[in-house]
């Protein structure tokens, strides 16, 4: 699976799993809240600067840049 394709996975996965919690009642800690914060200014700013944390961590995993 190429980098983009992963990143894009990590991202759907942690949003669906942050919105499950949400659904388990009115009692949703303040880390899942601010998780979701964490992860809106993170796609933010790595629209503007093209870094994001994830990457790098996929980078020392081997994961390929592109799928050639």
């Amino acid at each position: 699976m190429s980098m983009d394709r992963l990143l894009r996975l990590t991202s759907g996965v942690m949003l669906l799993l942050v919105f499950f919690f949400g659904l388990m009642g009115t009692n949703v800690g303040l880390f899942w809240k601010a998780f979701v914060v964490f992860m809106a200014l993170n796609q933010i700013q790595s629209a503007f600067t093209g870094w994001c944390p994830v990457i790098s961590l996929y980078r020392k995993f081997g994961v390929k840049e592109c799928p050639c």
